[in-house]
């Protein structure tokens, strides 16, 4: 069934069943011009996009300055693993004995040098 408008003397609005609405102005029914919600959509989502682009970004540098880290965290445990504990710990008793041995050379010049001057 096709749509009939109303007479302009009383209404000069009208509603179709789609949605769209129409007035009559200067002597004809013109479709009013509808509110252009994709257009705001699309910049919302331009929006959000630009947004989630800034944070991946941001997560992008932070993750690069991760790996920087963990590989310089990596190089210092390689290295510490490579140091030979029980060879560190045989080397200072070592160094402690020949302190030891070095004091009582020194004390046993002191006393032979005393005895001597007398």
């Amino acid at each position: 069934m096709p749509f009939q408008f109303p007479d302009p003397s009383v209404s000069t609005t009208a509603t179709l069943p789609n949605g769209e609405i129409w007035e009559y102005l200067n002597g004809a029914w013109q479709a009013r011009p509808t509110q252009d919600d994709d257009q705001q959509q699309i910049d919302a989502l331009d929006t959000r996009v630009d947004t989630l682009e800034d944070e991946v970004d941001a997560e992008e540098v932070i993750s690069v300055g991760l790996l920087s880290d963990i590989n310089s965290l990596q190089v210092r445990l390689s290295a510490i693993e490579g140091l030979d504990v029980q060879s560190a710990v045989s080397a200072l008793a070592i160094a402690q004995q020949d302190i030891i041995d070095l004091k009582s050379k020194v004390n046993t010049l002191e006393l032979t040098s005393f005895l001597i001057l007398e």
